[in-house]
């Protein structure tokens, strides 16, 4: 009895000691341990957050792809007149064309209706602007048609809707719309009589606008 006493005294400090050690793990690795639950819970909140977030993302872009491929469609034909009324360039082969075929259709309206093209130049053209000396033959009533039209980039209706001229020239018209234009100043002469019908000599000073 005494000796199985001696025994288990023998084993009692280490025992403490262990103990001890237990108790010592306990309070300095539970606490770490606490800490390193809590962040893999964050971590896993932020991470659900984060694929939320992409996947919010992910349909906002779509909509943003959406909405604006709808507004390219619907706004497809002003975006082309705005190229064609303030271009990135000027091309003096469409505007010479534009006032040839306008002429040509015009002439064809009436023979009162008479505008001829006497002479194109070109001027300028390297600070946004460009300027065009346009001599012309007509009456003052076409001169005023003229002037609208340059002013506004509309075809008059008696052309758009007259069945008896070149439907393809109308059509070119229609989709090769003038530059912005200015004009800086209008010199009216004498001119000639054609077929009865009295015309003016017209010197018109214009300048077109483009992207600088």
């Amino acid at each position: 009895m005494h000796s199985t006493n001696s025994g288990i005294k023998k084993f009692i400090p280490w025992i403490v000691i262990l103990v001890i050690v237990l108790i010592f793990d306990f309070i300095k690795v539970l606490p770490k341990t606490m800490e390193w639950i809590d962040a893999q819970k964050q971590i896993s909140t932020i991470t659900e957050k984060i694929t939320q977030t992409r996947i919010i993302l992910k349909k906002n872009e779509e909509k943003k792809a959406e909405v604006q491929s709808q507004f390219d469609t619907e706004a497809k034909d002003f975006v082309l007149e705005e190229q064609q009324i303030f271009p990135t360039r000027f091309s003096p082969y469409d505007v010479s064309k534009n006032f040839e075929l306008f002429s040509i259709q015009h002439s064809l309206l009436s023979v009162k209706s008479i505008l001829r093209i006497e002479s194109l130049s070109f001027s300028g053209g390297g600070d946004g602007t460009t300027g065009v000396m346009l001599n012309l033959l007509c009456t003052e009533d076409t001169l005023k048609r003229i002037i609208e039209y340059l002013q506004s980039g509309n075809l008059p209706e008696d052309i758009l809707d007259n069945e008896n001229l070149d439907t393809l020239d109308v059509e070119y018209l229609k989709a090769h719309k003038l530059p912005l234009a200015h004009i800086n100043s209008i010199r009216v002469s004498k001119g000639e009589e054609i077929m009865g019908v009295k015309l003016k000599r017209i010197a018109l000073d214009i300048l077109f606008f483009v992207q600088h």
